[in-house]
């Protein structure tokens, strides 16, 4: 198991109540894909417009590629992608984290 860290940005403070909204009432299908793609113990956290986010996977990239593929992650980036910086496919744009430190 790994445990993968990542940071994402709002693109400005209007964003941040409808961000929040989106992940208050997400739908209980686009939980399921991150789930039948491996992914667990996701957490996203709140600083300004930066986003930390945490989630732990047996086989990480390959987590994100199969969740990628789902078809419910393209009607949910079509909702988040406006408030989010994102990539040219529309999806986050993430910048991972070096671990530095773990206590278990």
């Amino acid at each position: 198991m790994a445990r993968v860290g990542f940071v994402m940005r709002l693109k400005h403070e209007s964003a941040v109540d409808e961000y929040l909204r989106l992940h208050r009432d997400i739908d209980e299908e686009v939980l399921a894909a991150h789930r039948r793609a491996g992914i667990r113990n996701y957490s996203i956290y709140r600083h300004g417009l930066t986003l930390f986010a945490y989630f732990e996977a047996d086989d990480p990239h390959g987590s994100l590629e199969r969740l990628a593929r789902e078809p419910v992650m393209e009607r949910w980036w079509s909702l988040t992608g406006p408030l989010m910086e994102t990539d040219e496919r529309g999806r986050p744009r993430v910048e991972f984290l070096q671990e530095a430190f773990y206590m278990e």
